[in-house]
């Protein structure tokens, strides 16, 4: 089982979703979504990591991977980054493998 956060950080908002893998079964735990409107979205970030845990009712121990995407390579305590083309050729194979 893998529990992973993954954090997007775009231009006008701060995604964040908790997710479960187990048995090659992904189940969504929580999700998280905060305009940025003159906010720091770093701070976002922490609040995106810390409200989809409570959400779940999971601590920060129980996650096994924290990975950003868009402007989130500065964020301190993501274990990964991926870029954005990255993400999006991933999508891509993820919604038609063929």
């Amino acid at each position: 089982m893998t529990i992973t956060i993954g954090i997007d950080i775009g231009s006008g908002a701060v995604k964040s979703a908790l997710f479960r893998v187990e048995n090659g079964r992904q189940e969504w735990l929580a999700k998280r979504c905060e305009r940025i409107r003159r906010r720091d979205p770093m701070t976002l970030a922490q609040e995106g990591h810390d409200g989809v845990l409570e959400d779940a009712g999971m601590k920060p121990g129980d996650v096994d991977y924290i990975a950003t995407t868009g402007e989130g390579e500065n964020v301190k305590f993501a274990t990964g980054h991926f870029y954005s083309m990255t993400t999006h050729a991933r999508g891509g194979v993820f919604l038609h493998p063929g």
